[in-house]
């Protein structure tokens, strides 16, 4: 029996269905923290996750990037040194080039009435700090994912200890 192989190099290419090409494509999060332990933190354990990391200590230095590399989503520290990261959140949800890129508030302020104005500034989701891995992975994955965080996973309940400063 011989097999023939295809003249056409990127025919595999071309059967794979929109999904696997998806798959495959790393997902770019945008991660706006001006505590440089904190961003170092989050852009090491997002890596180990498999994601393309751009980064920012400044709220406005991150609409540009979002404009200009339109990130699968962004993690916003809220007490930012430049400007609030709801003013930032506000802005992009505004502006029709980012508006539909999904924004989770990373943030130390968290009571009741500080979420509800997270939620109200346009965040799509919000995780106090510190964060626990479990929770902070499962909630980007519930928006980056055609698939749930698997339950049980190794991680569940560790914490990673990132600055309560903001």
């Amino acid at each position: 029996m011989t097999m023939s192989r295809s003249r056409n190099p990127d025919a595999a290419e071309k059967m794979k269905t929109p999904a696997h090409q998806e798959s495959e494509k790393r997902k770019r999060i945008l991660v706006v923290e001006d505590d440089p332990l904190s961003l170092a933190l989050l852009k090491q354990l997002l890596k180990v996750h498999g994601y393309e990391i751009l980064e920012t200590p400044e709220g406005l230095d991150a609409i540009d990037i979002a404009h200009d590399e339109q990130p699968d989503l962004i993690l916003m520290d809220i007490g930012l040194s430049d400007i609030s990261g709801l003013d930032v959140t506000r802005l992009l949800k505004q502006d029709d080039q980012t508006k539909t890129i999904p924004i989770i508030a990373v943030t130390a302020l968290a009571t009741p009435e500080e979420e509800k104005k997270g939620l109200e500034s346009g965040c799509d989701a919000y995780v106090a700090k510190p964060i626990t891995l479990d929770n902070l992975l499962r909630t980007i994955e519930s928006f980056l994912s055609p698939f749930p965080f698997a339950v049980g996973s190794p991680i569940v309940n560790r914490t990673l200890q990132v600055s309560e400063g903001g």
